[in-house]
């Protein structure tokens, strides 16, 4: 009786020991890289498919599409890379937005996807709810523009030769 007992205290200890792994937080499919308080880079995560589009929608209820381009059609997002190696400013005035980009395996037309993000302003929908062609996947992710602050202004960045000062050039 007390090998058996043993035993069970034993395997309740090995047990007792095991915890349950904690969730990981979830992965972006998109890096939003805060450059200044309302300025941002986009950076696409490794392994996504080639093009994308990008909306933001703010509290106040404007979307706007980002990744506006002459042809009005999805850009290349290489990953690793600024979204066409700029920054992009989202106005703090508007609060928080929700960020959707949308990677697609084809070009899109970017007004038609538009058209159908502006009347799914929910929180969360699913690339299967636009009509689209082809591969698509969807992130979303909420961002809190601050406000930026003033260029300071009249002051001496470098005083002029001659006057003493640490960058006097040298006699």
């Amino acid at each position: 009786m007390s090998r058996t007992l043993v035993v069970a205290v034993g395997a309740g200890v090995l047990l007792g020991g095991c915890s349950k792994p904690t969730p990981a937080a979830p992965q972006h499919r998109m890096e939003i890289r805060t450059v200044t308080g309302n300025t941002v880079q986009f950076i696409p995560a490794p392994d996504q498919l080639p093009y994308c589009l990008i909306y933001t929608q703010s509290e106040k209820g404007v979307t706007r599409q980002m990744t506006m381009t002459q042809s009005n059609h999805s850009v290349p997002c290489p990953a690793g890379e600024p979204v066409l190696g700029r920054r992009f400013r989202i106005p703090a005035d508007e609060g928080k937005v929700q960020v959707r980009v949308l990677f697609s395996d084809q070009r899109l037309d970017a007004s038609t996807v538009a058209s159908q993000v502006v009347d799914m302003a929910t929180p969360a929908f699913d690339p299967m709810d636009l009509r689209l062609p082809g591969r698509a996947l969807l992130d979303s992710q909420e961002f809190l523009p601050t406000e930026e602050l003033p260029p300071l202004v009249g002051e001496v960045v470098k005083p002029p030769p001659g006057d003493g000062g640490p960058f006097t050039a040298p006699r």
